[in-house]
């Protein structure tokens, strides 16, 4: 089994021994099974999924970093996670298209504060992917 840890801020949201997990990496999705080779990679704002026996669990996570480590053990560091029982659709979606506007009337060069929007609406998708 693999043992699961997602940390946030606030402490660890789960903790959990899962048969696989699957990862938003910032150059796509990535599983891991049992025996996986050791290694660290970046998250992009996305879906979690892990299975644990017949159960499949999901939540969003934001960006952050995870590490494969050689003991069986998948570690997520992330700034913000939410389960699809916490998230309301039409405020989701709402936030999206504030968003999204504000995006499509940018008329400055790319910057932090893109970023930061680019990030938000992400965010917002990762969510509603969840859901």
């Amino acid at each position: 089994m693999l043992h699961l840890e997602i940390l946030t801020q606030r402490g660890s949201v789960v903790d959990v021994q899962a048969d696989t997990v699957t990862l938003p990496g910032k150059q796509g999705e990535f599983g891991v099974l049992i025996g996986h080779i050791p290694f660290l990679s970046a998250l992009r704002p996305g879906v979690l999924r892990y299975t644990v026996g017949q159960e499949q669990h999901r939540l969003a996570v934001a960006s952050g970093f995870a590490e494969v480590g050689a003991s069986q053990r998948v570690l997520v560091l992330t700034d913000q996670h939410a389960f699809p029982d916490e998230i309301d659709v039409e405020e989701t979606k709402r936030e999206l298209a504030d968003v999204q506007a504000e995006l499509k009337a940018w008329a400055g060069e790319i910057s932090a504060e893109h970023e930061i929007l680019c990030n938000r609406a992400a965010w917002a998708e990762a969510r509603l992917a969840a859901k």
